[in-house]
Order: structure tokens, then C-alpha cells, then sequence
């Protein structure tokens, strides 16, 4: 199956070699071949959508174009408003009335010419990183990731060239990296986060997923309202890479493939170096006491908690009732830590301009390996696994992008991720792995579906 980029079909459509109808019946139809395995969807109107693609059709055709974005299906994550969707979050616990009006974040994407193809299914509550009942496209059997499973599912398997989704620990890294796509977690002040359900507000970022780096550039200049950022050459830029005594335990395939990235870097003329890191197990109690206050505090002031206890699933009701222990000082005591480490994250970076490591510690585990079970503080215990190498920047306010650079033995993506100060740095590394690699361009065979082409 051939993935199509959003600089692909964005073309294609001011060339006019096929119409945003086309465009988007291509997307229908791959979804209705994927999504009884993959089902990242969870609210498509497909008659609306015609309707719109019909209109944007009739501008093309009079020369008319919107934006860069004219044409494009774009899904978005079930925790920001789209207008005329309910925003559930993937929770029963909220309203099932519709939205009125787009998020911000959603409505630069449809002023660009955005199709808003529909939402996509997330964690409950963006609190977890299975993304029932969404299965990964290179393996139904194993999951997605999370909270933006159905984001990067849906790219992933073709459905469209591009999902929006957010991101307070690693939600749309993780998700990203275990279905072999890239994604881009801006800094907190980048991309509005009105509109869309917080979580820990402080950490809380909204950005996009799409099959590579250059089209993750092009999407954030529409949702950051600023120029794309061009990726310059990255002779001479220092290069971070963290001790393996740092990481934790790390899946052996997982660290081959970093090294081997890190290698072309060094190639394009780079320089690695080891970088001076406070071990990242380290930042999991207190970052977890921290988001679980924030976590119950936004669920108590929408008067979801405890009124609506009864609706909420098993796993996010056993983080909040731990969350209900967590004392003020508690939580104080956690932000101290959090400061004590983030000094010596940013001492190190002094020394570097970039830090590239794993995006997760293992790659896509099964679903079966995944039931629901809370541990001493709160988490399930493959979500401590899959954030820990991601949650530490979130605090930082750092910006960070994973990119695809492997396949295990048993076919499985592997991400890299890319680290830095800035949306421009991080993207502009990434543009150039990618320009000396292929692993952005596989893409799962999702077999038993049929071999339609999504809308590239």
C-alpha cells in the first residue's frame, strides 16, 4: 500500500490532476477496506464531508485555493471540538452533545483547506497507551499506542496523509513511533490547546502526525500560524545521545536501530556525542504524582468527578481514585523533584543542540500483554514502559519529534526521537535522516484487507 504525503495530494489538487471529491472518496474507500481491523475512527459524516469536498472542488476548479492545505483529509483526535462531532475523549463520562464550533488548532487546519475527514479514537481521557479498541496496522494483534492511537492508526494504514492529535507525556510520540510513523510534539506556547480536553494544562501541546518530517513542517506552520521552518544542513550540530545507564531497560533491537540513526548523522556530517542526563526512571514518581493532581483537579472542575464515576473505565477510574491520595504537599514535594531534574536535563543541554534516543523502550506490545492492572503508583505498568522516555521533555517544555528509523526481527516500527529548543531545530534534524533513510516510506500490509491505495 502506497502512503500518500500531504505534499502529494496538496499538489496534486492545485494541479489540478484530481479534485478534493476524488481525494476524498480515495480516503473513503481505504477506509472502508481497514477500518473493520484497524478502527481508528470514531465519528465520520460521510455525506457532510462529500458536501464539503464538493465545495472545495468548485473552488479549485475556479482557481481558488484556501491555503497549502486545500483538499487535504486531515483526521483529528477525539479530544478537540470539530464542529458538528461530539467531543467525547473516549469516555462515557462525557456528553454526547455536538461541538458548535472547531477548536483553534482545528480551525487553521480547515482556513488551510483542510478536510476535517473525521475523529479518531483516543485513550480515555488521553490517560493511557493502548487506545482500545484501535489495533495497529502492522500488527492487529498488538496496539496502537496512546492516547493518539487512532491518529497514528489512521496514518499508518492510509486512511489520510495527516491526523492531528496531543500530546502531555508522549501521546502522540508513542503512538507515532509504535506505528511507523512521525510526530511532532511542539513547545506548550506553539499550537493553541484551546478547545481540546486538558489533562495536565502546564504539559497539555496539540500537533499533527503524518507520514514524514517534511510534511510534519508544513502542518505546523498552519497550526503554529507561522512560515514552514526549512530544514538547513546539520554539519557541525552537536549531538546528544544518552548513556544506555540513563535510559533504563531498553529493548536490544530498539538501541541497535539508534545507534545505526545516530551513525548517519554523524554521516551528514553531525557530532555525536555522550550527554550528561539525570537517569529517566528517575522522573516517574514525582511526574506521575504531578499529573494525577492536575488529572483529577480538571475532571472535578468539569463535573465529571466523582458525579459520574459509574461511566468511567476501569483503568482511568483506578488513576483517579490514587489521584484522590495525592496531598498538596504531595504534590509539592513531586514539583521540587521535577525542578531539581530538569536542571540537570538542561545543564546537559548546554553542552549539545540536540538529543536523539529511542521514543519508546519497546516496540508495539500485544494486546493480550496489556490488561489493566495498577501498580503501587497509580499507572498501568506498560504505560510507565512506553512514557518514560518521552515524559521528561513534556516538563521541560522542550520540543520533540520521533521519526521512523527501523523494523525488529518481527517486523515492528522502531522511532527515533529528536530533541531540542526549538520546533525548527528538532524538524530540521529529522528532515535530514529522512532525506538519507527509507524507514518513513514502509508501510504495513495490513494483510487480509484489500490493496487500495489511500488518498496519495
Amino acid at each position: 500500500m502506497r502512503r500518500g504525503s500531504v505534499r502529494d495530494v496538496a499538489r496534486s489538487v492545485r494541479a489540478g490532476e484530481r479534485s478534493p471529491l476524488e481525494v476524498l472518496e480515495a480516503s473513503l474507500d481505504r477506509m472502508a477496506a481497514v477500518e473493520p481491523v484497524v478502527q481508528a475512527f470514531v465519528s465520520v459524516h460521510e455525506d457532510r464531508l462529500r458536501a464539503e469536498a464538493a465545495a472545495l472542488t468548485a473552488e479549485a476548479a475556479r482557481g481558488r485555493f484556501r491555503g497549502p492545505l486545500h483538499g487535504v483529509p486531515i483526521a483529528v483526535k477525539d479530544l478537540l471540538d470539530v464542529r458538528g462531532h461530539p467531543t467525547r475523549a473516549g469516555s462515557r463520562a462525557t456528553d454526547e452533545r455536538a461541538a458548535t464550533e472547531d477548536a483553534p488548532a482545528v480551525r487553521r487546519l480547515r482556513e488551510a483547506g483542510a478536510l476535517i475527514l473525521g475523529k479518531t479514537a483516543t485513550h480515555e481521557f488521553a490517560h493511557g497507551v493502548t487506545t482500545p479498541p484501535t489495533r495497529n496496522p502492522w500488527d492487529p494483534g498488538r496496539i496502537p499506542g496512546g492516547s493518539s492511537g487512532g491518529s497514528a492508526a489512521a496514518v499508518a494504514a492510509g486512511e489520510c496523509p495527516a491526523a492531528l492529535g496531543s500530546d502531555t507525556g508522549g501521546s502522540i510520540r508513542v503512538p507515532a513511533a509504535l506505528c511507523g510513523v512521525s510526530g511532532l510534539r511542539p513547545r506548550p506556547a506553539d499550537v493553541p490547546t484551546a478547545g481540546c480536553v486538558p489533562f495536565s494544562p502546564r504539559l497539555d501541546t496539540c500537533g499533527p502526525l503524518a507520514g514524514d518530517a517534511a510534511d510534519l513542517a508544513l502542518l505546523f506552520a498552519v497550526l503554529a500560524g507561522r512560515p514552514a521552518p526549512l530544514p538547513g544542513p546539520i554539519a557541525g550540530l552537536r549531538v546528544g545521545t544518552v548513556p544506555e545507564a540513563a535510559l533504563g531497560e531498553v529493548d536490544p533491537e530498539v538501541l541497535t536501530a539508534v545507534e545505526a540513526a545516530v551513525g548517519v548523522l554523524a554521516d551528514a556530517g553531525a557530532l555525536p556525542r555522550p550527554a550528561r542526563v539525570p537517569p529517566f526512571p528517575a522522573w516517574s514518581a514525582p511526574r506521575t504524582v504531578y499529573v494525577l493532581h492536575d488529572f483529577l483537579a480538571v475532571h472535578r472542575a468539569a463535573g465529571w468527578y466523582p458525579d459520574r464515576r459509574a461511566r468511567y473505565g476501569a483503568e482511568v477510574a483506578g488513576y483517579l481514585a490514587v489521584a484522590e491520595t495525592i496531598t498538596r504537599p504531595d504534590r509539592d514535594a513531586a514539583i521540587r523533584e521535577l525542578e531539581r531534574l530538569e536542571g540537570l536535563l538542561r545543564a546537559g543541554f548546554e553542552e549539545v543542540d540536540v538529543l536523539v534516543l529511542p521514543t519508546t523502550a519497546v516496540p508495539a506490545p500485544e494486546v493480550a500483554a496489556c490488561e489493566v492492572q495498577q501498580d503501587g503508583d497509580g499507572r498501568a505498568p506498560i504505560v510507565g514502559t512506553l512514557m518514560r522516555l518521552c515524559g521528561p521533555f513534556s516538563w521541560c517544555g522542550l520540543a520533540a519529534v520521533t521519526v521512523p528509523c527501523g523494523l525488529t526481527t518481527a517486523g515492528l516500527p522502531i522511532g527515533l526521537q529528536v530533541v531540542g529548543r526549538d520546533v525548527p531545530t528538532v524538524l530540521g534534524v529529522a528532515t535530514q535522516y529522512q532525506r538519507r533513510t527509507d524507514h518513513h516510506l514502509r508501510t504495513p500490509s495490513l494483510a487480509g484487507s484489500p490493496a487500495a491505495t489511500g488518498p496519495g
